[in-house]
């Protein structure tokens, strides 16, 4: 990972000031055995859905985005996270919801990854280092 990656602007929210941050990758799904979700979830939603996040310190954190630092916050937001993940889903919402991550967001999952996370979602998120019951 290059340093202008880790340093590029977060696609969160922000308060005030617009000076680059670190990208935060890890502290989502911590209680989760199936590492492939867990680090992908870690590259590509930490930075905005993590306690140790950026959108953390958005006076309104948690009434905009999911939490994902546990196995249960992505179980509770999996109706969303279903519809967002998948571009041509998320734009036939009405209205159309944005992407995740957003497109602004220096790291983009590849279709595989994304088809990773959809199908451990539309398995019920096994809880198992298969990532199957």
């Amino acid at each position: 990972m290059g340093l202008a990656a880790l340093l590029s602007l977060s696609a969160c929210f922000h308060d005030e000031d617009l000076t680059p941050l670190p990208i935060v990758t890890e502290g989502c799904l911590t209680d989760v055995a199936y590492e492939p979700a867990r680090r992908l979830v870690g590259v590509y939603c930490a930075d905005c859905h993590a306690q140790g996040g950026h959108n953390a310190t958005h006076k309104d954190a948690w009434g905009h985005a999911i939490q994902l630092d546990t196995r249960q916050e992505w179980l509770d937001g999996k109706k969303h996270l279903l519809i967002r993940l998948q571009p041509a889903v998320a734009t036939d919402e009405d209205p159309p919801v944005d992407v995740m991550p957003q497109l602004s967001f220096p790291f983009q999952p590849t279709q595989a990854e994304r088809d990773t996370l959809i199908e451990w979602i539309k398995r019920g998120s096994p809880n198992t280092v298969s990532g199957f019951e």
